[in-house]
């Protein structure tokens, strides 16, 4: 059974803080705030990035079991092998890149980043977590992008006269300006896993 307490002793004993945790777990530092106060359980992928960056098995999140009275017999029972994460910085840049391929065709930037990492997050080290984080960007901007365009549509219904030819300047205005910054945000996020830092997209859902 899980234990919040061995998350938390396991981190000190490696003299790691919580922000540092989250620096390179890729895991937001208040999800780990309210993990080690008992406030939430993890989710498997969550699991699987602290124990990554804390060099430990799976197992040794879970609870210590109580001691069991003298007379009882127990059965040795042998441990499953934990499933080790390989890192791949090159895979994460991919997992990243990859949401440009709205640039080709729309919802690409979802249906892409989720299809790889629906494959390897399971595999490969920080790919759980920096996925979800491209995923919940990307979902947040086509939201965004939307919204805008169907703003510039309900301003051309109320319009009349002369102001309906300015409409279609605005329509090709809010389409540069959506995609240069989902491409802007992209490389800069790019850069900062090139940097070797896996907080990327503090903007997501």
């Amino acid at each position: 059974m899980f234990s919040a307490a061995r998350i938390a002793t396991l981190r000190k004993s490696k003299g790691l803080s919580q922000e540092v945790l989250a620096e390179q777990s890729g895991v937001s530092l208040r999800t780990i705030q309210r993990v080690e106060q008992g406030e939430t359980v993890p989710r498997g992928h969550t699991l699987q990035a602290l124990a990554a960056a804390l060099e430990v098995p799976l197992e040794a999140f879970r609870a210590e079991p109580e001691p069991l009275p003298e007379h009882v017999a127990t059965t040795p029972v042998l441990a499953a092998p934990t499933p080790t994460l390989r890192p791949d910085p090159d895979f994460l840049q991919l997992l990243n890149l990859s949401a440009l391929s709205f640039l080709v065709l729309p919802l690409l930037n979802i249906l892409v980043p989720w299809w790889l990492w629906r494959k390897h997050r399971a595999e490969v080290q920080h790919a759980a977590e920096v996925g979800r984080r491209v995923l919940g960007f990307q979902v947040l901007w086509q939201v965004g992008s939307s919204l805008a365009f169907l703003v510039v549509v309900m301003a051309q219904l109320l319009l009349a006269g002369a102001h309906r030819s300015l409409m279609p300047g605005l329509y090709l205005v809010v389409l540069v300006f959506t995609y240069a910054t989902n491409v802007l945000v992209i490389g800069y996020n790019a850069w900062r896993l090139r940097q070797g830092s896996l907080n990327v997209y503090p903007i997501h859902l």
